[in-house]
């Protein structure tokens, strides 16, 4: 005796188990894409690193910045910008630059360091910005470092850097 009735039974419930299956994976799928990526903190970092390397690299200080006799080059600071290699023209048309980012040398000495130098490019409007803790994603975002480097002359600078990035429209909805 042959029962035809129960192959068509199998294939109603494999089209049953499909569907739900590929109902999981576009939801898995749109969970997953659904939220954006906040990247604003690395941004920064790679700022803040990238502007260590441009001033101090390969444990000697940047030529163009400090001269032989210790002072320090205006018109590397007037060119900051593209002496680092930076562009902070975005590829959005923003109404105000989304970066800034900013260098203090201080002369090292065991009393106190003095600030002797500074340097900075960007939207000077983001540093108020910087102290308030709130867990509001529509500020931006900054990141302090400081490393000591030692100038032709052999004086030993300390050298904070904060960098600071908007971004609010690009990278948080």
């Amino acid at each position: 005796m042959i029962k035809k009735g129960s192959n068509k039974l199998i294939s109603v419930y494999w089209f049953i188990i499909l569907i739900l299956v590929a109902g999981g994976i576009v939801m898995m799928a749109n969970v997953f894409y659904s939220s954006p990526y906040d990247i604003r903190s690395t941004e920064a970092n790679i700022l803040s690193t990238k502007v260590a390397n441009c001033i101090y690299f390969g444990g000697k200080m940047n030529p163009a910045l400090i001269g032989v006799n210790g002072v320090f080059k205006q018109e590397f600071k007037d060119n900051f910008l593209s002496h680092c290699n930076l562009n902070f023209d975005s590829d959005i048309s923003f109404t105000q630059k989304q970066y800034y980012t900013q260098a203090d040398f201080y002369l090292f000495s065991e009393i106190q360091p003095q600030k002797s130098f500074e340097l900075s490019a960007g939207n000077k409007n983001w540093i108020a910005d910087c102290g308030i803790k709130t867990s509001k994603p529509k500020l931006p975002v900054c990141y302090n470092n400081s490393f000591l480097a030692r100038g032709p002359t052999g004086k030993i600078y300390l050298i904070k850097t904060l960098s600071i990035v908007g971004n609010v429209d690009k990278n948080v909805q």
